[in-house]
């Protein structure tokens, strides 16, 4: 793997998961830098519930605190894998804001993955099912224990999960 942080990986990711309806050869998905942004506070903040208190989804309140927290991070990581390749810029779009609320909101960047950013992304995914299946092997029963593992092994691939 040529990532080496959990954020460079949750982008990796969201931008080649894919709807597992089509069949043909897919090329990944584009996301904006917002829609990256929230997928990274998403898994901080999902991660970070875990640890504390247990199995709660975060407030809106905590969500936009995390955004705000990481989003100079997520904004040098997106330079940084288009410096290597994996990602490119697509284009510009308009930020929409809030319902019914006219104004400029700026724009935000689009992005899609590279054939070395599909590449990238299976790599990550094949070194987390191995975890993944040394840790069910290793653990008699599921317990907490066994769930925090889990979860740790998610965050450092940067897996976004789709319930806890």
């Amino acid at each position: 793997m040529e990532t080496e942080t959990w954020i460079e990986r949750v982008i990796i990711n969201q931008l080649t998961t894919h709807d597992r309806r089509y069949k043909h050869d897919y090329g990944g998905v584009e996301e904006t830098t917002d829609e990256l942004l929230a997928d990274c506070a998403e898994l901080d903040a999902i991660t970070a519930e875990s640890e504390e208190s247990g199995p709660e989804l975060p407030s809106i309140e905590q969500m936009l605190t995390a955004e705000a927290d990481l989003e100079p991070e997520v904004e040098n990581t997106l330079k940084t894998l288009q410096e290597r390749g994996l990602i490119e810029r697509v284009r510009e779009r308009k930020r929409l804001g809030p319902p019914l609320e006219m104004g400029d909101y700026g724009t935000t960047i689009v992005w899609k993955p590279t054939v070395e950013g599909r590449a990238e992304a299976r790599a990550i995914r094949e070194a987390y099912s191995a975890e993944v299946e040394a840790l069910v092997e290793s653990y008699d029963e599921k317990s907490d224990e066994f769930r925090e593992e889990i979860i740790s092994v998610a965050k450092t691939h940067g897996i976004l999960p789709s319930h806890f």
